[in-house]
């Protein structure tokens, strides 16, 4: 065998052990040989690497069939941490794991600035923040991953932010000249993708959803995210659903966000109130008591959804689809509404769901990216707790 071959196959070996002890969070060295079918001698000569690495830990089972206990393995959680971060449009959230997903800290900041500058400073002085928090653990941050409101090519380089007007500005590059550990950089809702195939739906192929001030979707595609050729593929709120419609801000006319957004559903409310603007407070309320006009917009704005779902499902015939959105945990109903609409005898998708992560779903999966790419493994399996 050549030394190259060698050197491929230990590393293979290491990566199915590593990925098995995650997923299975304690485990014996006698069941990990029996799951990956690696003889007693590989398992032995990979974990003593992975402990020699500080990466997983021993402990004694309280259990035994007869004899002694066995002494199981685990991945020392606390070994490193994982930045999850979101830049929205008027705050920035940061979410910090462990080794095993599991939140440590959260913290949401306000900013009101859409200068680049600005908000890199900004983003510089949190990440640091959290490298110094982190600073105890062998491995410290482990690294850092950025989900962006906007266009992001391939290479992690921020091509638009509509919001803010950013076009063509490297943020990985000028928080690398500061921050050592690896910077991840994607579109939000390839975060918001990723997270929920890692924490709640744990399936190879996925579309998730975000329906927010605009719309936009995340694509798994044999257990990795879709980019599309440049890497901004998903931009799905700009799908023309109306001839001639209404002007979206993208320059075309039409755009399904401006019909089926949370932001077109609470200023179309407002006008129907006779109001300037309409809060996702007052809507609350508002489906609390049933009032009228709300639910008969929500009906409405259901329709709205099920055209772009309906064409989303004909393109991608997916497994699983899964809505990130404000609106439906406030009224869990609409997700049936939308499957009324759903009757053409083409639609052929598996689960309608609605997300289990929430506001989190970004930060979560920028998190499991680090963790993911930390780790050296191909398959991710997390529990959100």
């Amino acid at each position: 065998m050549k030394t190259g071959d060698h050197a491929y196959i230990k590393a293979l070996n290491k990566r199915i052990i590593t990925e098995i002890i995650l997923k299975e969070q304690s485990i014996s060295r006698a069941q990990l040989s029996k799951v990956t079918g690696l003889n007693k001698a590989t398992i032995t000569s990979q974990i003593n690497e992975l402990l020699d690495e500080d990466l997983i830990e021993e402990t004694q089972s309280d259990q035994s069939t007869g004899g002694r206990k066995p002494i199981l393995l685990s991945l020392k959680k606390e070994a490193g941490y994982a930045l999850g971060i979101e830049v929205d449009v008027d705050h920035i959230y940061f979410l910090l794991t462990n080794l095993y997903g599991e939140i440590i800290q959260k913290d949401i900041l306000p900013f009101d600035t859409s200068y680049y500058e600005k908000t890199r400073d900004l983003l510089l002085q949190k990440i640091q923040y959290y490298i110094n928090e982190c600073e105890t653990s062998h491995y410290g941050l482990v690294g850092v991953g950025i989900g962006i409101h906007g266009l992001v090519d391939r290479k992690g380089k921020i091509v638009y932010v509509i919001h803010s007007n950013w076009r063509n500005v490297d943020l990985k590059q000028d928080l690398a000249q500061y921050i050592s550990c690896p910077i991840f950089i994607n579109n939000n809702t390839n975060y918001c993708a990723y997270g929920e195939k890692t924490f709640y739906i744990h399936r190879s192929n996925l579309l998730c959803l975000t329906i927010s001030t605009g719309i936009g979707l995340g694509i798994i595609m044999d257990g990795k995210i879709y980019q599309g050729f440049h890497g901004i593929a998903g931009e799905i709120g700009h799908m023309i659903i109306q001839q001639d419609g209404k002007q979206c801000t993208c320059g075309n006319q039409g755009c399904w966000e401006q019909y089926a957004s949370e932001r077109a559903f609470l200023a179309g409310l407002a006008r129907k109130k006779g109001r300037a603007l309409y809060t996702m407070k007052e809507l609350a309320e508002s489906i609390r008591i049933k009032d009228s006009v709300t639910m008969t917009a929500l009906n409405d704005f259901a329709k709205k959804l099920s055209v772009g779902i309906n064409n989303i499902i004909n393109t991608f015939n997916p497994e699983t689809i899964i809505i990130n959105s404000h609106i439906i945990p406030m009224y869990p109903a609409i997700m049936e509404e939308i499957k009324k609409h759903l009757k053409s005898s083409m639609n052929d998708y598996q689960d309608l769901l609605y997300s289990a992560l929430g506001q989190d779903a970004c930060t979560l999966g920028a998190s499991a990216v680090v963790i993911k790419s930390f780790l050296g493994i191909s398959n991710l399996y997390l529990v959100n707790k």
